[in-house]
């Protein structure tokens, strides 16, 4: 089965979500995602990486358009940023994330890329070592932060606001 947000082809799998609002995955692609945070939150060497992973597939998987799926996209673009672009770990975009986030905060939709790239949940599922899996990450996370490139200005803009102490 072909995934509407990656692409990436997956087996056909049970649906373990019973109703997402906002995630456009393939049950299948999902369940590799499930599989990823599975292994990263085992393996202590990848626990660094879980936050990036997130924010990496949740921007590669956007839905479609509304409230929800709209915050989801602006939060984890801005995680991409704060983590490519500002070398935040992932403790620290978390809780910038949540300040982002908060209660009454506004996020119109950004359209989303025709490609998110070519690499996805399952490249990174394949590399078995925690230095190749800290790698793949990096590509992964830095493919689909350059495929938003016609939103970085705005998602930049909006990221800024969180490197404020005290902001």
């Amino acid at each position: 089965m072909l995934c509407p947000g990656c692409g990436a082809e997956t087996p056909d799998a049970a649906e373990l979500r019973t109703d997402h609002l906002y995630v456009g995955a393939s049950p299948g692609c999902w369940a590799a995602y499930m599989e990823l945070l599975g292994w990263q939150l085992s393996d202590p060497a990848l626990a660094e990486e879980r936050q990036l992973s997130a924010d990496v597939y949740m921007a590669q998987h956007p839905g479609v358009e509304g409230r929800q799926a709209s915050q989801s996209v602006w939060v984890h673009l801005v995680g991409l940023c704060l983590s490519l672009d500002h070398d935040f770990d992932g403790l620290h975009s978390a809780r910038a994330k949540a300040r982002l986030a908060a209660p009454g905060a506004l996020f119109p939709w950004l359209e989303p890329p025709q490609s998110f790239g070519s690499l996805t949940v399952l490249d990174v599922l394949a590399k078995r070592s925690a230095k190749d899996h800290r790698v793949a990450v990096q590509r992964w996370a830095q493919t689909v932060w350059d495929a938003w490139g016609t939103h970085r200005a705005v998602v930049r803009k909006r990221a800024a606001g969180l490197l404020r102490p005290g902001s």
